[in-house]
């Protein structure tokens, strides 16, 4: 099955992971110390290659004389082509300039040299190398409610397309840590995502760092405060019965979505009640949410190929909100 993870020709997916933890499909370099430089990175991620434009052109005939093919270059077209084989990692438009990936994650770097202790922990190229993304955990853990069960572990994901997607990114990704959960849900008066602006000259370098340290620091507060709110509300099984038909309506239903709709509401039944780590924190709206997080990273199942990868974009890099950032806006209504 594909994880839409890339794999090179020894059959080995570009991606590393640190602190001795094996990614969440099996493959991969996994390194035992606890960080990694983002040279080190760049050669166990795969991504110690760069990029450049070349015309895109179509096969339009052969010379009868000389029998070599007649190419068409098509105005305004480029592909991105990267060297370590020569292979195309996205197809552009009009003035678009390729970033290399040393110079992206040098961004990164600015951004962990202002985070004393920080360090690249994992990282990967996706859709066959069109994009790129490490992500370096941070020293200071978020505590819900003043519990230490209640850990939430900080982490920055810098993220680059070559295929004109996004821009490059530096991404708030916080997981709880007793269970892996992760939390990427828009805050009030906090964003999640800042968009670098690429600069060669350094002081705008670290005013961009600067910037994306204060998105993570402000997130991290706003996170605590939200927190500490919902650790604070009781919510009892009534509670959470009418809370589970707003998020997951049944009533009206043909009987094939009902069917759907019904056995999500048991899977997320089945989690609430049973898992060890909710127990002291269920009757909580905070333990309600992580419920329902828990739900969408572990439990839901993705049609077709790629379900690894599909099941990574699902939780950090939501394109669109999902059943967790939903269950937050209705418990903070």
């Amino acid at each position: 099955m594909s994880h839409d993870l890339e794999i090179n020709e020894a059959g080995e997916a570009q991606m590393f992971s640190a602190e001795g933890v094996v990614p969440w499909h099996g493959l991969g370099k996994v390194f035992e110390q606890d960080g990694l430089t983002s040279a080190e990175a760049l050669v166990a991620a795969g991504q110690d290659w760069t990029v450049e434009l070349v015309p895109t052109a179509q096969l339009i005939g052969v010379d009868e004389e000389t029998g070599e093919n007649i190419w068409d270059e098509t105005p305004g077209d480029w592909s991105v082509q990267r060297s370590s084989d020569l292979r195309s990692v996205g197809k552009v438009k009009g003035r678009y300039n390729p970033l290399n990936n040393v110079d992206a994650f040098a961004f990164g770097d600015d951004i962990l040299g202002l985070a004393e202790g920080a360090h690249w922990i994992t990282g990967g190229c996706l859709k066959e190398g069109s994009l790129v993304w490490m992500m370096a955990k941070l020293p200071t853990a978020v505590h819900i409610g003043g519990f230490e069960d209640e850990a939430i572990q900080p982490y920055i994901m810098v993220s680059n397309s070559h295929d004109g997607s996004k821009a490059v990114e530096a991404s708030v990704v916080t997981v709880r840590v007793v269970c892996n959960n992760t939390f990427t849900a828009a805050l009030s008066g906090a964003k999640r995502t800042h968009k670098i602006r690429h600069t060669k000259n350094m002081a705008e370098r670290m005013a961009e760092a600067k910037t994306a340290i204060n998105v993570v620091d402000t997130y991290s507060a706003e996170l605590r405060k939200t927190g500490d709110l919902l650790i604070g509300q009781s919510f009892s099984n009534g509670d959470f019965d009418k809370f589970l038909e707003t998020l997951v309506p049944t009533k009206g239903l043909d009987a094939a979505p009902l069917t759907k709709a019904e056995n999500k509401q048991e899977a997320i039944k089945v989690i609430w009640a049973n898992k060890p780590d909710l127990q002291n924190i269920k009757n909580t709206k905070w333990g309600v949410l992580q419920a329902i997080i828990d739900y969408n990273d572990h439990s839901i199942v993705s049609r077709g190929d790629n379900k690894a990868e599909k099941r990574m974009s699902r939780i950090l890099m939501p394109m669109t909100a999902n059943i967790g950032h939903k269950a937050l806006d209705l418990l903070t209504v």
